[in-house]
């Protein structure tokens, strides 16, 4: 399927450089050198040749409820509008992800997921736009507050562009033929 038909989607957390409190546990961290408990909020977003989905932002930890629930309200509406012919649909290995109740809920919703290897976060071209969204936050908006924090993570959303996800996405060609001559194991890139 060509490139520009796929979407790949993951969920990271973003954290502020001051202490608040102590607001709940991570699934993927920004570290905070100097800080001993950040404010942090998990985010789920994805990108595709043809332009981002909505963003969620939320706290607490991600099940495989929370999972579904996401998905019907980000996913669904974008490839519905976006990719009513058809789309592939990319996330990493979580058990989340790869759960009974979120394999039926993709097979109820016509939800062409392609999988990808365990432990290979190179194959998921969202993680570069993450590491870009954290650093954008550390370096240009410093937040604070979780206000802040979040008003950060949605000012940097609104510039990704189509331009911006399908850098992302296009970066693939350079780093698929790594994993696969490393057998699934890191790259590097």
């Amino acid at each position: 399927m060509p490139q520009d038909r796929r979407t790949a989607s993951e969920q990271t957390t973003v954290a502020t450089t001051k202490c608040i409190n102590n607001l709940c546990h991570l699934f993927l961290y920004l570290l905070c050198l100097r800080a001993k408990h950040p404010v942090k909020v998990h985010v789920w977003g994805g990108i595709s040749c043809r332009g981002a989905t909505a963003l969620c932002i939320f706290e607490g930890i991600m099940d495989k409820n929370l999972y579904t629930e996401i998905l019907e309200k980000t996913l669904l509406p974008f490839i519905n509008d976006v990719y009513p012919f058809g789309h592939r649909f990319m996330q990493d290995n979580d058990p989340k992800h790869t759960s009974l109740h979120t394999k039926e809920f993709i097979q109820l919703h016509n939800i062409n997921w392609m999988k990808t290897p365990a432990e290979s976060p190179d194959a998921n071209p969202i993680e570069n736009l993450w590491h870009e969204m954290k650093e954008y936050n550390r370096r240009e908006v410093k937040p604070k507050n979780k206000a802040e924090l979040v008003q950060g993570i949605q000012a940097f959303w609104s510039t990704v562009t189509v331009t911006k996800c399908t850098k992302y996405i296009r970066h693939l060609r350079k780093v698929l033929p790594r994993i696969i001559e490393l057998n699934g194991e890191a790259t590097g890139y």
